[in-house]
């Protein structure tokens, strides 16, 4: 009896935190990770300021644990993706429209994770030892991605499909550097741009490279 109870208050507790990282996604995006504030947040999700704190510790807790969740959830969706087996070209091409959709459904949060890694990257934040964790969890979750990049890029280096002598990790490397170097240029230009468009231009640098394919007389 004792432990069905607890089961239930941790479902509940499990529930509210869940519904101040949904409320937190629209309050980060809209105002990004230094504006924002837990009054903020707390009046998004319902709460008072000091209820929060039943939750999480501050600001940079509720960020990380936000961004660590959507993350995942994205790795998550890569992993039961049905990849096209025929050519690598069709495979990313799936795991791109499926990537870059993603990123412009959640553009302004996205964002908004950009600027905070660069200031815990660059020394701008400072955390203490409890954050560490949680900063090598999302560390953790970012690199899942490249990981699913690695692995397309690895079997195609082994059908024959990727003839670069380039080394499997320096290819996953440039492709993940040219889909940041999209996000960063919406990001300046403050809107996303067209899907197709940026999926079919990744896939001509990926394939071709800068000097397109051979021309035939």
């Amino acid at each position: 009896m004792e432990e069905l109870k607890e089961t239930r208050e941790k479902a509940v507790r499990d529930a509210k935190r869940n519904l101040i990282l949904d409320a937190s996604v629209k309050v980060f995006g809209e105002k990004g990770f230094h504006e924002t504030r837990l009054e903020d947040i707390a009046a998004q999700a319902g709460f008072s300021k000091a209820s929060l704190y039943n939750y999480y510790e501050d600001k940079e807790s509720i960020f990380l644990h936000l961004a660590i969740r959507e993350h995942e959830r994205l790795c998550d969706k890569f992993e039961t993706l049905d990849l096209p087996k025929d050519s690598f070209q069709s495979a990313l091409r799936t795991f791109l429209t499926v990537l870059v959709h993603e990123m412009g459904a959640r553009f302004a949060f996205i964002a908004a994770v950009s600027n905070f890694q660069t200031g815990v990257f660059c020394g701008h934040e400072t955390f203490g030892k409890h954050r560490e964790t949680l900063i090598k969890q999302f560390q953790t979750a970012v690199a899942r991605i490249q990981e699913q990049i690695l692995r397309l890029v690895s079997q195609a280096k082994s059908s024959g499909e990727i003839r670069s002598p380039l080394s499997e990790q320096a290819i996953t490397k440039y492709i993940s550097s040219i889909i940041r170097g999209i996000m960063y240029e919406w990001k300046i230009k403050g809107k996303m741009g067209d899907i197709t468009v940026e999926v079919n231009e990744i896939l001509e640098f990926v394939c071709h490279g800068a000097t397109g394919p051979a021309q035939t007389a």
